[in-house]
């Protein structure tokens, strides 16, 4: 880690425990019952079909415009190929590999995603391992079909009504990260949380955009 990144990084776990009442003296012994993982899960209805959506969340080159304490979001050019598909009867499944840039104050956090689409009904983006703030990284997106079944096991199949004039697609938001360190744990935590959860209604707003109410 270099020095200014350390400085910084200091500085921002510094401010985040003199908030909470604590003193830099009494800071280091309590960064051991900090967990350095995160696990988020939120389930929602979007007012629109399940291709739309499909469609919004694997537009990784547009995250930048709409997704929270995105900078920058780029599709690697020559990274796009086939994979197989996961369920029997599917057509054959893309992947490629974006780079995006996340920051949160005083920070600033550049990695390489693995994004793999299963249309239209799951997207999976896992962070390529590497020397960053993330030792683990993967999100998850499953949506269900229009009429109320599912090709993801657990999601519920009366959660909404919908029809050819009013769709309507139940969608399923998970997100998992560990941190490289405490000290990062410490630093951004609270703000990965805080995205975690405006993640659907972002979406969701691009989704307004796009295709209107």
């Amino acid at each position: 880690m270099n020095s200014v990144f350390s400085r910084r990084l200091a500085h921002a776990v510094n401010s985040a425990a003199k908030l909470q009442g604590g003193s830099r003296g009494f800071l280091l012994p309590s960064l051991p019952s900090f967990s350095t993982k995160k696990v988020y899960n939120d389930t929602g209805i979007f007012k629109y079909t399940r291709e739309q959506i499909f469609d919004v969340v694997a537009d990784v080159e547009k995250y930048h415009k709409f997704v929270p304490m995105c900078l920058a979001s780029t599709v690697l050019s020559n990274t796009r190929r086939t994979v197989p598909a996961l369920i029997l009867g599917d057509a054959d499944s893309q992947s490629f590999d974006a780079e995006l840039v996340i920051g949160y104050p005083p920070l600033q956090e550049r990695y390489t995603s693995l994004v793999r689409l299963d249309k239209p009904w799951r997207i999976v983006a896992t962070a390529a391992p590497g020397g960053g703030i993330f030792k683990h990284m993967k999100t998850v997106w499953e949506l269900s079909q229009p009429d109320g079944s599912s090709a993801v096991a657990g999601l519920p199949k009366s959660a909404f009504v919908s029809n050819s004039s009013s769709p309507s697609t139940l969608v399923h938001f998970s997100i998992e990260f560990e941190f490289a360190s405490v000290l990062h744990a410490q630093a951004a935590s609270l703000a990965f949380e805080k995205v975690a959860q405006s993640t659907l209604t972002a979406y969701q707003t691009r989704c307004q955009k796009l295709y209107g109410h």
